[in-house]
């Protein structure tokens, strides 16, 4: 994930970016290893209901592992937006 600096952007805005975006890395083995992935990405409402109804009875579970990355590149983006920051992949 890459930022284009276009016309002085604030650098405490980049800092709040860097600080809140979502890492690949981590929701992966929070994923793999807790099934924690919704609550990462502020949607803590469907994380629960993932866990009460043990991830969809698995179909949730198998559907995410396929949906994950574009959930974390969605994720990034519109915290990129929210920030008025241009945002390239």
């Amino acid at each position: 994930i890459k930022l284009i600096k276009m016309n002085n952007i604030d650098t405490s805005k980049m800092l709040t970016y860097q600080d809140r975006k979502a890492n690949k890395s981590t929701i992966w083995i929070l994923f793999l290893f807790l099934g924690w992935s919704h609550g990462s990405l502020n949607e803590t409402g469907t994380q629960i209901l993932f866990y009460l109804t043990l991830g969809g009875f698995g179909v949730w579970t198998i559907i995410r592992l396929f949906t994950l990355n574009k959930a974390i590149e969605t994720y990034n983006r519109k915290l990129a937006a929210e920030l008025d920051l241009n945002y390239v992949v």
